[in-house]
C-alpha cells in the first residue's frame, strides 16, 4: 500500500472521468480514525479556474475502486 510523505495511508488515487484526481486516504486525526475522499481538479480544468473543488466524476469501475479502498478502511488497514 502506497503511503503519505508522513506515513499515512493512500487506499487508492487514480485519475477521473474529467480527468481530476481522486485520492482515498488516511486522516492523521487524533480524534479517531478518519479517512479523506480527495478529488482535486485537473490543470485547466473548469474548476481550477474558479478555485473550486469538483466532485469525483466516476465510472462503474471506478466507484467499485472507491468502494474497495473505503472498505479496507472500514475493516481496518492503517
Amino acid at each position: 500500500m502506497k503511503r503519505t510523505n508522513r506515513g499515512f495511508a493512500i487506499f487508492t488515487e487514480f485519475i477521473d472521468g474529467y480527468r481530476n484526481e481522486v485520492r482515498v486516504q488516511m486522516s492523521s486525526s487524533a480524534e479517531g480514525r478518519f479517512v479523506w475522499v480527495f478529488c482535486n481538479p485537473a490543470e485547466g480544468s473548469q474548476f481550477e479556474k474558479h478555485d473550486k473543488t469538483p466532485s469525483p466524476h466516476l465510472t462503474p469501475a471506478q466507484a467499485r475502486r472507491v468502494a474497495k479502498a473505503l472498505l479496507r478502511f472500514a475493516d481496518g488497514a492503517r
